[in-house]
């Protein structure tokens, strides 16, 4: 997703960041998000309510009211004050999802899609795998389904999907400077590109294991790349999808000690090779944490296209 520069006054909204919900409505005239738009676990939203509670009971009543948070309304309000086309979902707004005007006057309680994309903030802590088994130095969880193209699939409560990047292809490409995220409400296929990372002006696709909705993805590891490389089936997971045609597609992915060992095995033999191909030998022929970063003479598009076929 694009780095977006926004600006109210003189205050100047940095690039990678987004508006408060209440900033995007006019009630205040600078403030951040810093709970990635989960508005119901927000302190900041909780006490703006209140102070906008506060301000409606004393309307009602026709008491006065004084003070620099006199002027605070609830942030719906202010918005069904737009006309036409600028009345955009507030998901529109802080870029979680595709743009698309209101249909319910704001009234976000009685809309299945803002209560999907509400759904899918609970999605955003995982369940913590500990030790995990490894293969020729690679880390390869019980209970994950691998897709050839190294991103990985857990079955999770109520049958979505959590869908990562494999140890592998973070030890191939090393820390990623950006990921590109699909939307939210945005519907991805099997076995093609579903998200994309880049490093040093180069980009690579990676095939989705399996076909779904997105239901939710990681702004942590869209902020902090790192956590892909560092907790990869933790924190470093990037989507939760709702599947479509899950029992075909588990059937397509790899699963089990055995079947996900020789797998490993065999693209770590291959990776291998082409190093020693350009010149590199490694006396214990085990993993390089950093491929792309320790063999430079190892072409982007090679790699892409062998392991992540694409």
């Amino acid at each position: 997703m694009e780095a977006r520069s926004k600006a109210k006054g003189f205050s100047m909204v940095p690039g990678t960041e987004d508006k408060c919900i209440w900033m995007e409505a006019g009630v205040i005239d600078f403030k951040l998000c810093s709970n990635h738009y989960n508005c119901h676990s927000c302190a900041f939203d909780k006490a703006m309510k209140e102070t906008a509670d506060r301000n409606s009971e004393a309307a009602r009543k026709g008491l006065a009211t004084s003070g620099k948070k006199s002027h605070i309304v609830v942030w719906n309000e202010k918005m069904r004050q737009r006309q036409g086309l600028e009345r955009k979902c507030r998901h529109s707004l802080s870029g979680r999802a595709p743009v698309r005007l209101c249909p319910y006057n704001y009234e976000c309680s009685t809309c299945a899609f803002d209560q999907m994309l509400e759904d899918g903030l609970e999605l955003q802590l995982p369940f913590r795998i500990g030790a995990m088994p490894e293969v020729e130095g690679y880390r390869i969880p019980d209970g994950h389904f691998f897709h050839i193209g190294h991103a990985w699939a857990r079955v999770e409560n109520g049958g979505r999907i959590r869908v990562g990047l494999d140890d592998f292809s973070t030890k191939l490409f090393g820390k990623a400077d950006k990921f590109d995220l699909p939307l939210t409400g945005e519907e991805i296929k099997s076995s093609e590109i579903g998200l994309a990372f880049k490093r040093s002006g180069k980009e690579a696709g990676v095939l989705s294991p399996i076909a779904g909705v997105v239901a939710a993805v990681n702004y942590n590891a869209a902020k902090e790349p790192g956590l892909v490389k560092e907790e990869p089936y933790n924190d470093g997971w990037l989507m939760v999808l709702e599947p479509v045609d899950l029992k075909k597609n588990l059937k397509e992915l790899l699963y089990g000690a055995t079947q996900t060992a020789d797998w490993i095995g065999a693209e770590h033999q291959k990776l291998m090779g082409l190093v020693s191909q350009v010149g590199v030998t490694m006396a214990d022929g085990g993993t390089i944490e950093d491929v792309i970063g320790n063999v430079p003479t190892l072409e982007w598009d090679v790699l892409t296209k062998e392991f992540l076929r694409t």
